[in-house]
């Protein structure tokens, strides 16, 4: 039997143990802190982040009223934009009457409204002569500014509804005075 032409593996050759292995010195890190809950009138208020995301309902309300198209130039590929940005102190809410879908160049690219503040202003303008000036609210906002009674979905739409009616008086009221003159 020939075997030069076999492999043969070689065992690697092993470092000497040390005799004290070392001792692992954990830095403690502090634990992260839970946020304490907003609780307002006994009613427990979700964080900022939570209420300014998008849910599918509000998603698919807004593309029902706008269609499924940049509203600037049509184009089918789209993405939400919050009218009122979520950043500010009075932070937009990803309630649909917040939202306008955009294209990727109209949403954050040169032309779009993160970068040209009279298009940003031109959506929040058009939104609050539809909606009222409380279009970037929620159901939480209201309740604490105390225009509903509690946070019901359905006290939230009949509060909404009522300040689309007013806002559409307005508007009617404003086109008459225009013509009048």
């Amino acid at each position: 039997m020939n075997l030069s032409n076999e492999f043969h593996p070689a065992p690697k050759p092993v470092k000497a143990r040390k005799d004290k292995p070392k001792t692992r010195i954990r830095e403690k890190k502090p634990k992260k802190r839970k946020k304490k809950l907003e609780v307002y009138k006994g009613r427990t208020i979700p964080s900022k982040k939570t209420r300014g995301k998008i849910s599918k309902k509000d998603y698919e309300k807004a593309i029902e009223v706008y269609g499924p198209y940049c509203a600037e130039c049509h184009s089918p590929y789209i993405e939400m934009h919050h009218v009122k940005p979520k950043g500010f102190s009075t932070g937009g809410r990803g309630v649909w009457r917040n939202l306008v879908p955009l294209c990727p160049e109209h949403h954050r690219g040169k032309t779009g409204v993160h970068q040209n503040r009279e298009l940003m202003e031109k959506y929040q303008k058009r939104h609050e002569e539809l909606y009222g000036p409380y279009y970037h609210c929620d159901k939480y906002d209201l309740f604490k500014m105390g225009l509903i009674p509690n946070t019901t979905d359905k006290e939230y739409e009949k509060f909404m509804e009522k300040e689309e009616e007013n806002a559409r008086r307005k508007g009617l009221q404003q086109m008459q005075g225009l013509e009048t003159v």
